[in-house]
């Protein structure tokens, strides 16, 4: 009965994933393929968010919008951290709704400034921020949104669109890793009750 106990237990201490990437494929320029991606990284005391554009993307900086919903509630202050392109920058702006592309988005991170970059930066090819006092539950459901330039670099492209999608399904690694811990306590009740 120890070892019963034991396995039972031990099915909730596996640990899951604390991370969840979310694949923008879906766009308005009519473009196949993902432009990039948003990772969500649960970090004590909050949330740290990175967005990475494939090659051939940017992300827009001034005039552009990172879009997001939640089931939190925000503000500015929440939003801390913000690096483009790995450089520190104070310099955006944050609002309670945005451009509704593709719906309603709650939250806004917008006009990203140049703060410590170089002279000329209008686009970025990662964009990372932490969000203090919100759970990855509060955000993976709800989805992501960018404003996009069709160019790597600093230098944005001759077009720029918005992309999202919804967050993806849990990892297959952390799922598997359920079903066999579920699959092993059944065979286990199942021995002892033909036994």
């Amino acid at each position: 009965m120890n070892r019963l106990l034991f396995l039972i237990i031990l099915a909730f201490l596996v640990p899951f994933a604390a991370a969840d990437t979310i694949q923008l494929t879906q766009n308005n320029l009519g473009i196949a393929g993902s432009i990039g991606s948003v990772t969500l990284t649960q970090q004590s005391g909050g949330v740290m968010v990175t967005l990475s554009a494939n090659s051939g993307f940017s992300f827009k900086l001034n005039g552009g919008d990172i879009l997001f919903n939640t089931s939190g509630t925000l503000s500015a202050s929440n939003i801390k951290n913000v690096l483009i392109d790995g450089k520190y920058t104070s310099n955006f702006s944050f609002a309670g709704h945005g451009p509704k592309v593709f719906g309603s988005y709650n939250y806004d991170v917008r006009n990203l400034a140049k703060g410590t970059l170089p002279r000329g930066y209008v686009s970025a090819n990662t964009i990372s921020f932490f969000i203090s006092g919100a759970t990855l539950a509060q955000l993976k459901p709800y989805g992501f949104a960018v404003h996009f330039c069709t160019a790597s670099g600093n230098n944005c492209g001759p077009q720029t669109g918005f992309a999202h999608n919804i967050a993806s399904v849990p990892e297959p690694g952390t799922l598997t890793l359920l079903g066999t811990g579920l699959a092993g306590l059944a065979g286990l009740f199942r021995r002892r009750l033909l036994s």
